[in-house]
């Protein structure tokens, strides 16, 4: 008796890891076709059958890629735990928040990429986007904001104004920083990091 439910057993295992693999494979098939949305299906069968943080990665940078960012981000989240997915996780997020204009948590994330990989280039040029982009995002609203109806603005004598130069000169330095880097960022955001395929152990 006790055999026979280990064979069960054993049977049941072997068709979940079987047809989790073959979900996966046509995940990444599809993702490769960057048919994301396909893929996303894919993936989502996968870690239904039998979920693992591989296949979280899976399906959240198709998730991510098929325009579902805020669930793709969500979803990488059970990713992140996994020490060896850690860093492709958080890059991927982190492209998704950038794609979002989220720039707080873009830069948290491409920073803790960066400490895990400290010469990850494009999480290095990334975070360079994102950061820049914040601090134009800043002075577009703080130039944006109109003082209340018959008071007049008070300089700060404590903060230092920067003369109108000098603002040019900054923006303009932002401006080519992102002009220079945006066809590689476009390649970057659309080239996620790539579903991992997975092995399949199956022990009898």
């Amino acid at each position: 008796m006790i055999a026979a439910l280990m064979l069960l057993w054993n049977l049941s295992q072997l068709w979940r890891e079987t047809n989790s693999h073959a979900a996966t494979s046509h995940g990444i098939k599809a993702f490769t076709q960057k048919k994301y949305a396909d893929a996303a299906k894919s993936f989502g069968s996968a870690n239904a059958i039998s979920p693992s943080p591989r296949r979280a990665f899976n399906l959240g940078t198709a998730q991510i890629a098929a325009g579902n960012r805020e669930v793709g981000s969500s979803t990488l989240a059970k990713a992140v735990a996994d020490p060896h997915l850690r860093a492709d996780a958080l890059f991927n997020r982190g492209n998704s928040a950038l794609s979002s204009n989220a720039f707080d948590y873009a830069i948290h994330d491409y920073a803790d990429v960066l400490r895990l990989r400290p010469t990850d280039r494009g999480a290095k040029r990334n975070l360079e986007i994102a950061l820049a982009r914040k601090s134009m995002q800043q002075r577009r609203s703080s130039g944006s904001r109109q003082p209340q109806k018959g008071a007049s603005p008070q300089p700060n004598p404590q903060q230092p104004q920067p003369a109108p130069e000098q603002k040019q000169k900054e923006d303009a330095n932002v401006e080519a920083l992102l002009r220079s880097v945006q066809q590689q960022e476009q390649e970057e955001l659309t080239r996620l990091h790539r579903p991992k395929p997975e092995k399949v152990h199956v022990g009898w």
